[in-house]
């Protein structure tokens, strides 16, 4: 039985089996010259860094909501503004944690 595929075709015109496979372009390099520092340096962390990170966020984004919510519908008594005050340093120490978080994760990986 003759093979009618086009391998099959070649083969039984006497020719080879082996395809012509096309050459394909690498794709760039980031690598750097020798000696260079590269351009792009490959950031990895871990499942510890992942929880506390988004634990920060969690509890930030939960002290922004609540700090909003008492402006707006929050009344004018002490507590409620000494509450705003509280929420809004949380808040911003929370957004600085998000920003040291970072530094350092891509401080010690560079």
């Amino acid at each position: 039985m003759t093979d009618i595929s086009s391998d099959g075709a070649a083969a039984a015109a006497g020719g080879s089996q082996t395809a012509a496979v096309p050459a394909q372009a690498s794709p760039p390099s980031v690598d750097a010259p020798v000696g260079q520092s590269p351009l792009i340096s490959e950031v990895t962390v871990g499942a510890h860094f992942k929880m506390i990170f988004i634990t920060v966020v969690g509890f930030t984004a939960a002290f922004w909501v609540a700090y909003f919510s008492l402006v707006t519908f929050g009344g004018d008594s002490e507590q409620v503004k000494g509450a705003i005050d509280t929420f809004k340093i949380a808040g911003f120490s929370g957004i600085g944690t998000i920003f040291g978080l970072f530094g350092g994760v891509m401080g010690a990986k560079t």
